[in-house]
């Protein structure tokens, strides 16, 4: 299947179960608070042996910290940016749609869906009726 990266906001007690969840993503690794200037931001460090988290300042309810995530795309993922191609015969169009789900927009005439990338390339994730292995 194929997965995606992208960023996601999480408080104090989700940054820290996600972080436990994922040591070998988070070993050794500060999160700063989002907005912050990063040189005196309130900051939580993950231990680099993954058994523990340092909180060495006050945080509060609303503070978030930005995250990278990788999942896996169903048809039901809600994509950020997604460019459907449809077969009409002798014509093709290209169609570009932020924060859609393919089962939300597909149809007959679909016949390949893209992601579009940070770096404006596109990577081919639905074809001939499903998705891309």
């Amino acid at each position: 299947m194929v997965k995606i990266k992208r960023e996601v906001k999480k408080n104090l007690p989700q940054l820290i179960e996600w972080g436990f969840n994922n040591t070998e993503l988070t070993k050794g690794r500060v999160f700063n608070i989002d907005g912050e200037n990063a040189r005196f931001a309130p900051y939580v460090s993950f231990l680099a042996d993954g058994t523990g988290v340092r909180v060495p300042c006050t945080i509060t309810h609303d503070n978030t910290f930005t995250v990278e995530v990788e999942e896996e795309i169903t048809e039901s993922t809600v994509l950020p940016i997604l460019i459907e191609r449809r077969d009409f015969g002798n014509e093709l169009t290209y169609s570009r749609y932020k924060y859609v789900r393919i089962k939300d927009i597909k149809e007959e005439s679909s016949t390949l869906f893209y992601i579009e990338n940070d770096d404006l390339t596109m990577t081919l994730i639905w074809r001939d009726g499903k998705l891309v292995e």
